[in-house]
């Protein structure tokens, strides 16, 4: 009965972390989206729009391989158990 407790710990875990991979994704997508459409009405600041796509990309990139890393070390738990 325990390892079912585990098994049930380690799920809920593991839909957490896809949850915060949907955040991850949306974050990229909503965030580059909104500085591209002001690149396209404000021409003038344009080094700096491209600046902050790059900074929410590395942000974006690094969130994700941390959850990524986190996903299979659940799975690996799980896998272990059955």
């Amino acid at each position: 009965m325990n390892k079912n407790f585990e098994k049930n710990r380690l799920d809920l875990a593991y839909q957490k972390q896809l949850h915060y991979l949907n955040g991850a994704i949306i974050l990229s997508t909503i965030g580059v989206l909104s500085f591209i459409g002001n690149l396209i009405w404000n021409k003038n600041n344009r080094i700096m729009g491209i600046i902050s796509i790059i900074i929410i990309g590395l942000i974006v990139i690094f969130w994700h391989n941390k959850i990524d890393k986190n996903l299979k070390e659940i799975s690996n738990k799980i896998k272990n158990l059955s």
